[in-house]
């Protein structure tokens, strides 16, 4: 197993990287990883394909503990209506901390690809970056996450995302984040503009080492054609 570099932020996120995987070439992509409710930085992280010189890979922790190797970006109550009520303060120190990690990655490595990979609650952080900040990143990879109702109602107008890659999966099964959430975000990102892959799963709100291995090839794919462009240009 490759050892773990862990850094903890002034902000309370935990930041863990792999020793060995910071490739000192910018232009070789970075992925930041970013787990769900109730899980910690090694889940997304022990999936993740372990020597691979295409990327380097880092996964954050979010700041809020349940309990041992547990954490959660916000709180959430599901309410009789069906709707999702969140603890929007604990969403916005979460989202700002990650932004000020995602800004303090582009003033170090600004030639660097920088692709986000969340899982659930880390999926929604993922794709409130993409919605407010969709020049921060160069893709987004969720599994069994939504769009939140609160990020959308920060921004003036929805955003032209141009074609930015973003890579949706979702569990038919799931319980937790259900479905038809699932396909409202991809009729809301393909309105947006997004360059959308999407795919539904047999299971329910896990993330699998098959999802993981989609995601991985989508990556791939994503990266072989920005290097094509750049030669050609």
């Amino acid at each position: 197993m490759i050892p773990h570099g862990v850094r903890r932020l002034a902000t309370g996120l935990t930041v863990v990287e792999r020793v060995g995987d910071r490739v000192a070439n910018e232009h070789v992509a970075a992925v930041v990883l970013l787990h769900g409710f109730g899980r910690y930085h090694g889940h997304l992280l022990d999936l993740w394909p372990e020597s691979d010189a295409e990327w380097s890979v880092t996964a954050v922790q979010a700041r809020f503990r349940l309990g041992p190797a547990a954490y959660r970006w916000f709180a959430y109550e599901d309410l009789p209506d069906g709707s999702v009520a969140i603890a929007e303060d604990e969403e916005q120190r979460s989202r700002e901390a990650l932004l000020s990690y995602l800004d303090e990655r582009r003033r170090d490595e600004p030639e660097r690809p920088l692709f986000l990979v969340g899982h659930s609650q880390g999926g929604m952080m993922a794709l409130s970056v993409a919605l407010l900040r969709p020049g921060l990143i160069s893709g987004c990879a969720v599994v069994n996450g939504r769009i939140l109702p609160e990020t959308v109602a920060l921004l003036p107008r929805l955003p032209d995302l141009g074609r930015l890659p973003v890579f949706l999966g979702h569990g038919v099964a799931d319980a937790i984040v259900k479905i038809d959430r699932g396909r409202n975000a991809r009729d809301a990102l393909a309105r947006m503009g997004a360059r959308l892959e999407y795919r539904e799963y047999r299971g329910a709100h896990e993330v699998t080492p098959g999802m993981v291995a989609d995601v991985v090839a989508w990556l791939r794919t994503i990266l072989a054609e920005c290097g094509e462009s750049k030669a050609g240009s």
